[in-house]
């Protein structure tokens, strides 16, 4: 294999260093950024964001575009270079009035010799650079200014990559503003089905101050509907190798989908392979996860949970009567907005991990319409989640596309001709 296809983008054009010219097209050339670019450095008007009004003249920190001011510091295209703090490295495109705060460097391209949109996407990747490691990363802005560059020759065909770059972008824009309606439509759902925001959501287990239940429906206790189970501790001699029984960790259920790929085996013990085991239709929630949000998060088993185990920071909560409740209705009433502000804003943190107790989710209420409204809601709710799903796997895809053009088109392994 060749040395080009060995090295990648970011191994080769790291910090200033110069590369070697024979890993890029013949036709290119290797410039330092100031050749091609002036610069200055961010905050020159001393505003902070506590100058932030509503709207007018987009301002950039590190953190990027996030707020606006009155003042208008420049009118161009420009490359803004995050050069202190936790985003050290990244890099955002600017076109037409901004203005600047502190910890930022501004590069500004000369667009006779070069595409900003160009040199934004080659330079908006933190493993570019080389920061100063200390408590404050930063990068010195004479290492910006000598860092290396590849470059075709033609800026024809800058024009071309770029417009490439950014249909890709635009394309993947597109779909984020369509997976944000998506994202309000199945809010709005959740807000009509089980909300109420007159009722101060404060205990969990009694469903607001009131004990009041949107729409209503009636209730029960979730320990009068079904079984509440706590997981199996585990100890590293439990491991099983490729042996024994598969279980699920925390770390394999987020946002009430089930992650199968990184899943172990389990020597089980006593009884635990009778009252310790998965069924289509338990209904998996956390009882413990480092982070809160993701606390009391509950997921369906199907075919291919049943039959494991799972871990001491799961619950398996197991429906006595599906005819009075429907599992994927109990999961949509658990991972709702309402009950998902109870746990977060109630989790234990004594353990290390934000937890929730099994006697609370016993005691938690739950409504319970009847079981033809139930099935109305869940075709409802699957159907939005249906389109939120689709439309993030078509995100992930559209970004996977716009990082293999990176990696191609900003190395010359694919031309695009002028």
């Amino acid at each position: 294999m060749s040395e080009k296809k060995l090295l990648s983008l970011r191994e080769k054009w790291v910090g200033y260093r110069k590369p070697n010219l024979a890993l890029i097209p013949s036709d290119w050339q290797a410039l330092r950024l100031r050749q091609v670019a002036s610069f200055k450095a961010g905050g020159a008007l001393g505003l902070t964001m506590s100058d932030y009004q509503a709207t007018g003249t987009p301002a950039f920190t590190a953190e990027g575009q996030n707020g606006f001011v009155t003042a208008t510091e420049f009118d161009t295209k420009a490359v803004i270079v995050s050069s202190i703090g936790a985003l050290c490295g990244k890099s955002f495109y600017a076109e037409g009035p901004f203005t600047t705060l502190a910890n930022i460097q501004v590069v500004f391209g000369d667009e006779e010799k070069v595409s900003n949109y160009f040199l934004w996407n080659l330079l908006n990747d933190r493993a570019f650079w080389a920061p100063y490691q200390t408590a404050q990363p930063f990068i010195r802005p004479s290492d910006i200014q000598k860092s290396w560059i590849p470059l075709p020759k033609k800026r024809d065909e800058q024009t071309r990559i770029a417009e490439t770059l950014k249909a890709a972008d635009d394309h993947i824009r597109a779909i984020e503003e369509q997976l944000r309606k998506a994202e309000r439509v199945k809010k709005a759902l959740d807000q009509a089905f089980f909300g109420d925001a007159s009722i101060r959501v404060r205990f969990p287990y009694e469903y607001g101050m009131e004990r009041t239940i949107p729409n209503g429906w009636p209730s029960k206790k979730l320990g009068a509907l079904a079984d509440v189970t706590s997981g199996i501790t585990l100890n590293q001699d439990r491991e099983a190798g490729d042996n024994g029984v598969r279980y699920l960790t925390v770390i394999n259920v987020h946002r009430g989908r089930f992650d199968l790929t990184e899943v172990r085996h389990l020597e089980l013990r006593g009884n635990e392979a009778e009252t310790k085991m998965i069924a289509v239709d338990d209904v998996m929630v956390i009882e413990g996860h480092a982070n809160s949000a993701e606390i009391g998060r509950a997921a369906l088993a199907t075919e291919k949970e049943a039959g494991m185990s799972f871990q001491n920071h799961l619950f398996r909560v197991r429906v006595f009567d599906k005819d009075e409740m429907r599992p994927r209705f109990l999961v949509r009433a658990l991972n709702s907005a309402r009950i998902r502000r109870h746990w977060v804003a109630t989790a234990n943190t004594s353990s290390g991990l934000n937890t929730i107790n099994r006697t609370a989710l016993r005691r938690l209420i739950i409504p319970v319409p009847d079981p033809k409204v139930q099935d109305e809601i869940i075709v409802k709710l699957e159907a939005a989640e249906e389109v939120t799903r689709a439309l993030d796997s078509q995100l992930t895809a559209a970004r996977r596309v716009k990082q293999s053009l990176l990696q191609n088109l900003l190395t010359g392994k694919i031309r695009l001709k002028a």
